[in-house]
């Protein structure tokens, strides 16, 4: 009966918190690897393929002049994605976010059973499963298609551990030795050897989690843990044959991959050993203490000490935050665990599960592995024996401290509440990364190229667009599929366009891209574009490139990045093959439109009402229509004569219609609408919309302001949510803290 009730109740938290992914749909690596489910076959080699991530598949970068790509050994979770989304799903999403919800049901009820084991105590599994549903990082994990691995594989985990414990016949009641009132129960000694059956389905589930992701190479450590904690010293020994059999596994799992595998990892996305002496352990250091901290507490595993060089002499007050928080919440479970066996298993597994993840950047679905030491650690530490269910034999622990009672139950009942504040808001910021990427998906294809083009030519687009091109070719292959797509520049910002940008046309063949706030390759994804693409560092002044299809120079380059490119092609920009869009603040991709051949500054329309001018500008997509507009000012500013009170003013509704334009097409006369003044300023400005607009591009950018604001807003939620945790806190930890260097030049600026 509690079995059934508490598995109902697992359910509907499971749905209530995790139900929304359902309908999520494709994000980010999603794009790539369901491309490769649908289109390669069974084969070993091509079910591989279908996780090798190489960006020089489907876009070109002018940079990159050294190969990069990364790919994982995963073969089950590889088979397990195919089969339920191409060959049992159709092709749809949607039967691998349902696979991802029910698995972390069922590794909530495994934790659940986890900690009954260990306790005895109803309250304990109860706990054990709600933290577990509700812990933070699970909600991206979940909802993520393309990190169910990490679900997948803690479910064979949770399986081969208590598979384990019967094996061994341990007695793993933390209780035992505690004082009891009543006789205690037959006491479990463990056998002295394995048993075979227990132990087959051990080993077979330990497999299985092994080949579905390599952070089960540690389980055999966590399985000689438990024999020590439970069983002494003795039945480590008695042990030892199954222990060289989980190494001799493991050695030829690592042969094995080893062979599989190409290079390594990208730089910054894993940081390799580079002869750095001390710096290097420093810093793996203080990336242990960042994803411990923000495995414990609610904090998002995100960057952190990964975008800093040496984050105890970068950023002192950070680790010294994280070190308090360590401190205050272990001394917490210190309290409250004490006198339980074993209550150090658990800190082991947070610290087994990340470990060999400290090379690589910290992102938020890394921090589901460590959830189990989390939940179940935080269960034993309140678990009390049911005294109801022993009340005929009147036994129950009893001498517990008041301060150790105090701290289980503040652990616990304020751990659940916290996690699940965080958990809303890690929804929030999940759900604004997909809008952002949907919302440059959305509008280029409102704006789709047209008939005839080979080209795509994309500028100052989020990173979070990096899958943009699979997107689209799966969204809409008749249009997007044989397209050439190439990446002019990657915005400073990387999942919002949060300062402007300007695009210049400088004669027919050539246009620039200028940045006046944060340069291009800045920061620490500046750093990731450059170290991982391109193999002579950082860009200087002056530096060319040439590609097949275009030649480049940095016009405006320092050690904090590029502010300045200019490309030039060898057919004019307005050529029929050539596609431009820029991504601003104002339009997440506006189509460009080049004319060689501008239109004559003498042409001045008839006279219409100015409000009716501006609603044929809006409403019916007329770019002609503001040239009365441009008319009407240009000869006020001639007759230097102002405008009668009550009359309307010309200026103003070329301000309110100029201005939101121009910033969605990053014009570099953006600036001069505010501070127009004089006739000559107004025929600048005449001459740049007739040059650039078009009906079509009006209709365009309307379409995409009313249709695409609902996404506008749900992506605001990252920036509004840095923000306001700025106004609390800056740190590293919240994503607060100072930019990170762009390379070690700028680090040794005075």
């Amino acid at each position: 009966m509690f079995a059934g009730v508490l598995a109902l109740l697992l359910a509907l938290v499971v749905a209530g918190f995790h139900g929304w992914c359902l309908f999520d749909g494709s994000v980010l690596d999603d794009h790539w690897h369901q491309r490769g489910l649908r289109e390669h076959g069974w084969s070993a080699g091509e079910l591989q393929r279908s996780v090798r991530i190489e960006p020089a598949q489907w876009m070109h970068l002018w940079w990159q002049d050294q190969p990069m790509y990364w790919e994982y050994a995963r073969p089950l979770f590889i088979v397990v994605m195919k089969l339920v989304y191409h060959t049992l799903g159709g092709d749809d999403p949607f039967w691998l976010h349902l696979l991802s919800v029910v698995l972390h049901w069922a590794c909530a009820l495994l934790v659940a059973r986890v900690a009954f084991r260990l306790t005895e105590s109803r309250a304990a599994a109860v706990v054990g499963g709600l933290l577990y549903c509700v812990y933070p990082h699970s909600i991206i994990t979940v909802a993520w298609p393309s990190s169910q691995n990490a679900v997948l594989f803690i479910f064979f985990a949770l399986i081969s551990m208590l598979a384990y414990w019967r094996a061994s016949g341990l007695d793993v009641l933390v209780f035992a030795g505690s004082r009891r009132i009543g006789p205690p129960p037959p006491p479990r000694a463990a056998s002295p050897s394995l048993s075979t059956n227990w132990f087959a389905v051990s080993v077979v589930a330990w497999l299985l989690a092994l080949l579905t992701r390599e952070n089960a190479l540690a389980l055999p450590v966590f399985f000689a843990a438990c024999d020590f904690a439970f069983g002494g010293a003795a039945t480590v020994r008695r042990r030892l044959g199954a222990y060289v059999g989980f190494a001799i596994a493991c050695v030829a799992f690592l042969a094995w991959r080893t062979t599989q595998l190409g290079s390594g990892l990208p730089e910054v996305y894993y940081r390799a050993y580079a002869g750095e002496g001390i710096e290097y352990p420093l810093w793996l250091l203080a990336k242990l203490l960042h994803y411990f901290v923000t495995s414990i507490w609610i904090a998002p595993m995100t960057v952190g000490p990964t975008g800093r060089f040496n984050p105890w002499t970068e950023a002192p007050g950070d680790c010294a935050l994280m070190l308090a928080i360590l401190v205050g919440v272990g001394s917490l479970y210190t309290v409250a665990a004490r006198g339980r066996r074993g209550w150090w298993l658990w800190p082991l597994w947070i610290l087994l599960m990340l470990a060999p993840l400290l090379p690589v950047i910290a992102t938020p679905h890394s921090g589901y592995l460590a959830a189990v030491g989390v939940a179940v650690g935080w269960a034993v530490a309140y678990a009390r024996l049911d005294v109801n269910r022993y009340l005929d034999e009147a036994y129950f622990v009893v001498g517990e401290s008041r301060v150790a009672r105090f701290a289980g139950g503040v652990g616990a009942i304020g751990g659940i509440a916290l996690f699940v504040g965080f958990c809303v808001l890690s929804r929030w910021q999940w759900t604004a990364v997909a809008a952002a990427e949907r919302y440059f998906n959305e509008s280029v294809r409102i704006a789709a190229p047209p008939a005839g083009a080979t080209d795509v030519f994309v500028l100052n687009v989020p990173f979070v667009n990096v899958y943009a091109k699979p997107a689209l070719d799966h969204l809409d292959p008749g249009r997007f599929r044989e397209l050439r797509w190439h990446v002019l520049a990657f915005s400073p910002q990387p999942v919002v366009v949060e300062e402007p940008v300007f695009v210049e046309q400088l004669d027919e063949h050539r246009l620039a891209l200028t940045s006046r706030g944060q340069p291009f390759f800045s920061r620490l994804l500046g750093r990731f574009l450059i170290d991982a693409f391109r193999s002579g560092g950082r860009f200087h002044a002056g530096d060319t490139i040439s590609t097949p299809h275009f030649d480049v120079l940095i016009a405006d380059a320092d050690v904090g990045g590029v502010r300045r490119i200019e490309f030039s092609f060898p057919r004019p920009l307005s050529d029929p093959s050539y596609c431009f869009y820029v991504s601003t603040m104002d339009c997440g991709a506006a189509r460009l439109r080049f004319d060689p051949q501008p239109d004559d500054l003498s042409r001045l329309p008839a006279n219409n009402s100015l409000a009716e001018i501006q609603s044929r500008v809006w409403t019916d997509g007329d770019a002609g229509a503001i040239d009365a507009l441009f008319a009407a000012e240009i000869r006020e500013s001639d007759s230097n004569r102002a405008p009668r009170s009550g009359e309307a003013n010309a200026a103003d509704y070329l301000r309110a219609t100029l201005g939101p334009v121009m910033r969605a097409l990053a014009s570099p006369l953006q600036d001069r609408v505010d501070r127009a003044a004089s006739a000559e300023d107004w025929r600048v400005l005449r001459a740049w919309w007739q040059d650039n607009l078009s009906d079509d591009l009006l209709r365009e950018l309307r379409v995409v302001h009313e249709d695409l604001a609902f996404l506008v807003k749900l992506r605001e939620e990252l920036p509004h949510a840095r923000m306001w945790a700025a106004r609390v806190i800056r740190s590293d930890l919240y994503l607060t803290g100072p930019p990170f260097p762009t390379n070690r030049e700028e680090l040794a600026k005075p």
